[in-house]
């Protein structure tokens, strides 16, 4: 114990002789505590403990502090940015003592040249922390944009070669490519740094002749950086140089080196993402280098998230992917990856890298095609899913969610593999976890495990799975309460009147109204779409939701769904008012009178048979039709009258006259004609079982 005290001592020491007035002490302390921390995580936790971030700033600030000791001091702040547990609070103390425009200022004209290199090496490691340059100040970034662009144009050198300062060159331009890449934290930051005329210079660098491997990775790093989300930056690129960058990346794609492989497709993945990059292109050798990538036992964490980001809602590139054995090899990186954790070595935060990258990957392929999730059964995904959400890590456990949820698509999956696999206590479990992000894939996972086809729901409830949803509609995550909410109107599709009723009772048919009057749209059409499926072939359920308000407010807050404008954001909400509507109608003794002879309602309905998207018009038809049916038991011959007032008849000759017309909407309209005695011979049909 003596010996740890005398060396916590010691080390302080050290820092103390930073603020000392003798520049010899200070260059022995710099250089003694830069010898401590590099290659040392240890001695890293320690020194930023005792504060040297502060002692080493207050140095480089100094004007008196001469080329020797700046080099050391750069070189600590450099070691220390790196550290995989401090890194973040370093950067952060660095840039708030000013220590970015103090490095920038030693990348000066006429600095001693191996001052400009450590300079340049601890900015790359500041930048890792993508907060740093912004806290920096504008002065500091300005400056450091327009150092490392004056490296980067200059040139000198690049290509490599076989002097000295040849290869020195070389490792500047590297390095100042590499800052390029880390300064492209934001689209501001992109649109910043490309404005500067930057993407000639590095398109010039990939026609290098010879290449210089290391400078082509680090160019193709820059370009994804900069072009990642960006879709005027992807077109920019397709038209800079001879044929674009599209071209070069493709080629580079095949290239012997692993890194320059995995950045030219991270640039192509960008490209293909904004329809730049011709698709054949993607899927003949983008696709396949990225699994080839992925399949390697050191490969690098990037291709698998390439690899997910090219495959993301583009069928034809998930099918490529398939093909070239995307779901083996991330299922296979799942395995290695759970192997490493196990060792003695086991590095949780690589596995936690790992393992979210592979499941967000592994989901994005499967996503479209039944093929597919089969597949990733058959490879054992469901054993690594069922392990994750017991994980440690909330984004291990939120990226199995999502990878589940893709692969429960499959009816026949969901009726067969997923009850066997033990997916179901787990997710019930993680709607109370501690993380929103957890409990809303969760619960969308859940979505689709309770449709009417799946075997668990009757386990689901039994494993109390209603209060906890009921608990989620509080939540302060939107995403939380819409998959709640979600999951709840999915209960209630094709159920008895005792699993309807618990539903409602668990769930508030107070609430369920209110949610459908609130100004979140997807809150909205998950709230009418749960109280379209209450009322759906149950006169109970019906009459349940007309009794929670009484018959005229029920009334009104129909009217004022169905009266909703028709825009994409509300069409999904208005298409299951006009069905609940319709469904009081047809299933309701008690009700379909007042409901057929509302005017509001009525006319809000009438408003929408002529809309353009087919479903608004067809619910809306039905509604009609059923509302014109409803005549025939004298109660409600008002609301044929009122349909005729408001001339109908004339806009249902008009809607078939339509060449135009949809074959569904054409249906409907003959339906709703023969249901208003508008013709002869055409058969109105039977109103849905409707549900959704």
């Amino acid at each position: 114990m003596a010996e740890a005290t005398t060396g916590g001592t010691q080390h302080r020491d050290y820092v103390a002789q930073l603020g000392s007035s003798d520049p010899d002490e200070v260059y022995g302390a710099l250089r003694t505590i830069k010898n401590s921390v590099i290659g040392s995580s240890t001695k890293k936790a320690l020194y930023v403990r005792l504060d040297v971030v502060a002692a080493v700033s207050a140095v480089l600030a100094s004007a008196a502090t001469g080329v020797a000791s700046r080099i050391q001091a750069t070189a600590i702040v450099g070691s220390l940015a790196r550290s995989r547990t401090a890194g973040a609070a370093v950067a952060g103390g660095a840039v708030a003592r000013g220590v970015v425009a103090a490095l920038v200022r030693q990348l000066e004209a006429g600095t001693d040249a191996r001052l400009v290199e450590a300079s340049e090496r601890a900015l790359y490691a500041l930048l890792a922390h993508s907060e740093t340059l912004g806290a920096a100040g504008g002065a500091a970034e300005d400056a450091l944009v327009a150092q490392v662009l004056g490296i980067i144009g200059s040139d000198g050198g690049g290509g490599g070669g076989d002097s000295a300062a040849g290869a020195r060159a070389a490792i500047r331009l590297e390095l100042a490519v590499l800052i390029v890449a880390r300064l492209c934290v934001s689209e501001a930051r992109q649109y910043m740094v490309a404005n500067t005329g930057v993407i000639d210079a590095l398109v010039r660098q990939l026609a290098r002749t010879p290449a210089h491997v290391r400078l082509q990775a680090a160019t193709l790093q820059a370009l994804a950086a900069l072009s990642y989300e960006n879709g005027e930056i992807c077109a920019a690129l397709a038209e800079v140089g001879d044929g674009g960058v599209a071209a070069a990346v493709v080629r580079l794609a095949r290239a012997d080196d692993a890194h320059v492989r995995l950045h030219a497709c991270r640039v192509a993945a960008n490209l293909s993402r904004m329809r730049v990059l011709a698709g054949g292109d993607v899927q003949a050798v983008v696709v396949p280098a990225l699994v080839r990538l992925v399949r390697e036992p050191a490969g690098d964490v990037d291709a698998v998230q390439a690899l997910g980001y090219v495959c993301h809602e583009d069928a034809d590139v998930q099918a490529a992917a398939r093909a070239a054995g995307a779901i083996d090899a991330l299922v296979g990186r799942l395995a290695a990856a759970w192997a490493a954790a196990q060792g003695d070595f086991g590095d949780a935060a690589r596995f936690a890298r790992e393992a979210r990258a592979a499941f967000l990957a592994l989901g994005t392929v499967v996503s479209t095609n039944e093929e597919s999730r089969r597949a990733a059964v058959d490879a054992g995904a469901f054993g690594h899913i069922v392990r994750a959400l017991g994980h440690g890590d909330a984004g291990v456990r939120s990226a199995a969610c999502l990878c589940a949820r893709y692969i429960v698509r499959s009816v026949a999956i969901c009726r067969t593999h997923a009850a066997d696999a033990g997916l179901l206590r787990p997710l019930v479990g993680l709607l109370e976890d501690g993380s929103s992000d957890v409990q809303a894939t969760a619960a969308a996972t859940l979505v689709n495990l309770l449709s009417d086809f799946s075997p668990l729901r009757a386990d689901a409830l039994r494993l109390g799975l209603l209060p906890r949803l009921a608990a989620l509609l509080d939540a302060g995550a939107p995403a939380v309460r819409r998959n709640a909410l979600w999951a709840v109107r999915n209960l209630l599709v094709n159920v008895d009147d005792a699993t309807r009723a618990a539903v409602v009772d668990a769930v508030g048919m107070p609430r369920l109204l209110a949610l459908s009057e609130g100004a979140d749209a997807a809150l909205r059409e998950h709230a009418v779409g749960a109280l379209r499926n209450v009322a759906a072939d149950s006169a109970a359920g019906c009459d349940a939701l007309v009794a929670a308000r009484g018959a005229p407010a029920t009334l009104h807050l129909l009217a004022a769904l169905a009266a909703r404008p028709d825009t994409p954001a509300d069409r999904p909400a208005l298409v299951h008012a006009l069905y609940l509507a319709n469904n009081i109608v047809v299933r309701s003794d008690a009700h379909r009178a007042a409901v057929a002879a509302h005017v509001p309602l009525v006319q809000a309905v009438v408003a929408h048979v002529e809309s353009r998207a087919p479903e608004v018009a067809v619910a809306a038809l039905w509604c009609v039709s059923s509302v014109a049916a409803a005549a025939a038991g004298d109660d409600a011959a008002a609301g044929l009258r009122l349909l005729r007032r408001l001339g109908v008849p004339q806009v249902l000759a008009r809607l078939l006259a339509d060449p135009a017309l949809p074959l569904e909407v054409q249906d409907r309209v003959k339906g709703c004609m023969d249901s208003l005695g508008c013709t002869d011979g055409l058969g109105a049909g039977a109103s849905p079982d409707d549900t959704t």
